[in-house]
């Protein structure tokens, strides 16, 4: 019974220290705590999580101010201590690099966005050599970006910038409404059909099905040939007159003109300007 009660508290005792020793991310470089608080609170619900996601040539693991990988692989332990971005070549596990760590982070801040870069990591081997002759160190930078439609994000490879001599880096980007500022509101696409598209294909439909059973209706029935099967030929071809005369009776609002009657040689020296309508005149008395 005392053994087991040794064990517990020893168990107990383990979880406190490992609790006590959580890393976070530690920046050196800043002599005061209010130059990087904002940021740190603005990626403050995403610090301590690991990512891991890959392109086409490599495997990475991610930490937001954790480390990248827990627990490391035996005979890394040493090599990737402290280590918030690991690169893993897909094709050969060996070929592995920290590109930064936690305890030498910088972070940026504005608005809608967050900057978070881990330096230090190992050396190039062949690239961003200086003029000194020394390569350069390897360093990250996670870019966080605001975007509303997105709840938490991961992060992903942009480009790993390694043909200059010196600022090298590689770059992430992580899309997320963690860092929104703005009240923004998240950007809703309704999908489905506009009413005037469904009243469109409504009419296309039933004017398929008119013609449709009309020609057979007109062929087979009726026993028409040729145009004769179009149905109701003879109102399809007054259509464009009933259109003419309905614009004529709704559209033109003048008087229309009087016939003109005729007049014989010489009415016009009888002083009447009334056109003459009837005929009594020429009856003998």
């Amino acid at each position: 019974m005392v053994k087991h009660l040794l064990i517990f508290l020893f168990a107990a005792f383990l979880v406190l220290v490992s609790t006590a020793e959580q890393k976070d991310c530690t920046f050196p470089r800043y002599k005061s705590n209010d130059k990087r608080k904002k940021g740190e609170d603005q990626i403050e619900l995403l610090k301590g999580r690991r990512y891991q996601f890959e392109d086409k040539y490599y495997k990475y693991h991610v930490g937001i101010c954790t480390d990248a990988m827990d627990p490391y692989p035996e005979d890394k332990k040493d090599v990737w201590t402290d280590a918030a971005v690991i690169q893993i070549n897909k094709t050969n596990s060996e070929d592995a690099h920290v590109i930064g760590k936690i305890t030498e982070a910088d972070i940026i801040a504005g608005p809608d966005w967050v900057m978070l870069e881990y330096n230090n990591g190992e050396k190039y081997g062949t690239h961003c050599e200086g003029q000194d002759g020394n390569n350069e160190n390897r360093r990250a930078k996670i870019m966080f970006i605001c975007d509303h439609t997105v709840d938490d994000g991961e992060p992903y490879i942009i480009e790993e910038q390694n043909g200059k001599t010196e600022s090298c880096y590689y770059l992430f980007g992580f899309d997320t409404q963690v860092v929104c500022k703005t009240t923004t509101p998240k950007v809703t696409v309704k999908s489905g059909l506009s009413v005037g598209s469904v009243l469109l294909i409504v009419f296309v439909c039933v004017a398929g099905v008119y013609l449709l059973a009309g020609l057979l209706y007109n062929r087979f029935v009726v026993h028409a040939k040729g145009i004769e099967q179009i149905p109701n030929l003879s109102f399809w071809r007054d259509f464009g007159n009933l259109q003419a005369d309905g614009c004529d009776l709704v559209c033109r609002s003048g008087r229309s003109r009087e016939p003109r009657t005729y007049k014989g040689i010489g009415d016009d020296q009888l002083g009447e300007d009334e056109p003459i309508t009837s005929d009594e005149h020429l009856l003998p008395m």
